[in-house]
């Protein structure tokens, strides 16, 4: 029985034009090489930024160089081949339900939609999860092999310190035998580590992640989320590099 789950309208805070002059100041010294987290603290005392507006500075603003390599990382799947997909489960998912729950969804400044849901320790399985269990398959399904019938291989690697993960796991491996996918599903300790090693093994494989720690050690990445609301729900997500185009007072 398919599980339908349909997003609410908001999935961005209300910004202000302090906010908006924050990252740009931000960026500007990033790019003098200042640490992220204390400068974070200073622009954020001086535009008096609350909780979600620090976490949408930490989770999506970078320095320049830094947002530009892995913006060049990004897999254009209408152009590119991937014959091996390696999933960063918990991190696609929760960003997905994100989405879905109307929280606050972005595309960062270096091209990769994220949430500041907090969600990753606490993360319930539920109804939601199943719908987002739906679209991945689908990504897999019609984002990626379908179009050119190659040989398409996929892993998915999720944390087992997060609850019911092995219950997860379980109802991700039915899911996707039911479809006729062949997929490695495992719960690990540290899917990080193992999502990089075996993107390293593949010439034609990409990490489906936006976790910077894997985009800075992979060679190229995807962002089924971005790929799903674009192809499923048709919506664009507030971008935090046009608002770096507007002029300071």
């Amino acid at each position: 029985m398919k599980i339908y789950f349909s997003p609410t309208v908001n999935h961005m805070l209300d910004l202000n034009k302090n906010f908006k002059n924050s990252i740009i100041d931000l960026i500007g010294l990033l790019d003098k090489n200042y640490p992220k987290n204390a400068t974070i603290e200073l622009v954020g005392n001086r535009y008096s930024l609350n909780h979600d507006e620090r976490m949408i500075l930490y989770r999506g603003v970078f320095d320049t160089p830094g947002a530009g390599r892995r913006r060049d990382k990004r897999v254009d799947l209408s152009r590119e081949k991937i014959e091996k997909l390696i999933i960063d489960g918990y991190n696609v998912l929760i960003t997905l339900e994100s989405y879905l729950r109307g929280k606050t969804v972005f595309r960062s400044m270096d091209g990769y939609i994220r949430d500041i849901s907090g969600l990753y320790g606490n993360h319930t399985f539920s109804e939601c999860t199943g719908r987002c269990i739906e679209l991945l398959i689908g990504f897999i399904k019609t984002g990626t092999a379908g179009k050119k019938n190659v040989p398409f291989g996929v892993s998915i690697y999720l944390d087992s310190p997060v609850s019911r993960s092995g219950e997860l796991a379980d109802y991700l491996r039915k899911c996707l035998e039911n479809e006729n996918i062949e997929a490695k599903v495992s719960v690990i300790k540290n899917p990080d580590s193992a999502v990089i090693e075996e993107s390293s093994c593949f010439l034609s494989s990409a990490a489906a992640t936006s976790d910077t720690v894997i985009i800075d050690r992979v060679t190229r990445c995807v962002d089924i989320p971005d790929y799903v609301i674009k192809s499923v729900f048709h919506k664009e997500i507030q971008d935090l590099q046009m608002l770096t185009r507007i002029k300071k007072n």
